[in-house]
């Protein structure tokens, strides 16, 4: 009787040479491609393998023909189509293997491949979507980190977010060529990023950026003398000696503008990489705000001011340092320091709050800025999927001080911000 917890239920029974059923064969060879090498037996691969042609056959579907010695419909061409997709595969999962024996993880299978080689076979092999997830799992799971320290490989991989994010935790090992192209590849992604956000957050903040695209109301004390005698001195009526004015114009009542300090305090421990991305975005927005001075300030266990480059988020991102540990009253006391009229102050700490042994002395540090009248704002951390990151039990104690506390997203953010200085 089969074990019915077997990974291996469904497969189809070991084949030999001599079957001619491509139905079984290509079923076998996307199991085998799935499995891995632990189904050889159940399967019959190595029997198979051994029937089709050998190493010329393979470089050739690592040069670009992955189905070298036949066509899709030829029993031979599904064997080494399988053989050449198995080498990349092989290439970086059968790391695993090695970690699950608790033997230290060295390379993988796909003997005689180099990385360019392994990344060059990728792209001919497999689509887009499936290349992405390989190129993630060779460098977050595996450490494959000549992905981004080689710069002619580096400039082979699709820019996106997890690129962006491998880049910022391994760029300290960059230099010359390679961090040109690093820097290349985190300006395209960032402008991305900004692009969409942007999109998100112009509604919100329309009021707030521009106030004057909004048509002034039309009374007595908006009236635009000056403006409407120009414009209407054409309409002079000489025998009358008075002035005809067919269109009257006004204007925004004037009114003294009185800055908002808008600090943004962002965690940057090693868990924070997607906050601090697209913090950095938002803070880049808020200086484009008309009457807001904008500091931003990035923390682990040392803090340090980012708000001469803070309208420059790729400059924020490449100057950084990304990990260390998560100490952040120094941060909330030096921010604090930056405070000039606590009325007119808002003050955004991003972070997921795991901290450790200064707890007290945060909370309350958070409630005197808010007797102060400083506007707190507390923003839990969210992963890439956007959920949120944090301990709760500190996040309802910031709470009780009397901060608003929540984990938005750069709309919702937005949104907030544009209310409080409407």
């Amino acid at each position: 009787m089969s074990d019915p917890t077997s990974p291996f239920e469904e497969a189809p029974e070991a084949l030999s040479p001599d079957d001619t059923d491509e139905g079984q064969v290509e079923q076998a060879m996307r199991w085998r491609l799935i499995l891995g090498g632990f189904a050889d037996d159940r399967l019959g691969y190595s029997r198979l393998s051994g029937a089709v042609g050998g190493d010329s056959s393979l470089q050739a579907g690592l040069d670009g023909d992955p189905a070298a010695g036949g066509g899709p419909s030829d029993l031979n061409g599904l064997l080494q189509q399988a053989q050449v997709m198995d080498q990349s595969l092989s290439y970086i999962y059968d790391r695993e293997q090695a970690q699950r024996s608790h033997r230290q993880a060295g390379s993988g299978g796909g003997k005689g491949l180099s990385v360019p080689m392994w990344l060059k076979g990728v792209r001919n092999l497999f689509p887009q979507e499936a290349q992405e997830i390989m190129e993630q799992d060779a460098l977050a799971r595996y450490g494959l980190t000549e992905l981004v320290t080689d710069p002619d490989i580096l400039k082979k991989l699709e820019p996106s977010e997890a690129l962006l994010k491998t880049i910022l935790q391994f760029k300290h090992m960059m230099k010359g060529p390679v961090l040109d192209e690093a820097r290349r590849i985190v300006n395209e992604v960032v402008a991305q990023i900004a692009d969409k956000i942007m999109k998100e957050c112009r509604s919100a903040l329309h009021g707030a950026i521009d106030p004057e695209q909004l048509p002034p109301m039309r009374t007595f004390n908006n009236t635009d003398w000056r403006k409407t005698i120009q414009r209407n001195l054409k309409n002079w009526d000489t025998e009358r000696e008075r002035l005809i004015a067919d269109r009257i114009f006004y204007k925004h009542r004037q009114r003294k503008k009185h800055s908002w300090n808008v600090i943004v305090a962002v965690d940057q421990s090693g868990s924070m990489t997607e906050s601090l991305i697209h913090s950095s975005i938002m803070a880049a927005i808020f200086t484009t705000l008309p009457a807001v001075d904008v500091h931003l300030v990035l923390w682990d266990h040392r803090f340090v001011d980012m708000s001469d480059i803070a309208h420059d988020p790729l400059e924020v991102l490449m100057t950084s340092q990304m990990g260390g540990g998560t100490q952040m009253l120094p941060a909330m006391q030096y921010s604090a320091s930056l405070i000039t009229e606590p009325e007119r102050t808002i003050f955004v700490l991003i972070s997921d709050w795991y901290i450790w042994g200064e707890q007290k002395q945060c909370l309350a540090l958070a409630h005197e800025l808010h007797e102060a009248g400083v506007i707190g704002i507390g923003l839990s951390a969210l992963d890439a999927d956007a959920r949120p990151i944090y301990d709760e039990n500190f996040a309802k104690q910031l709470a009780g001080c009397g901060w608003f506390v929540a984990a938005l997203t750069p709309k919702k953010l937005a949104e907030h911000i544009a209310k409080i200085i409407a």
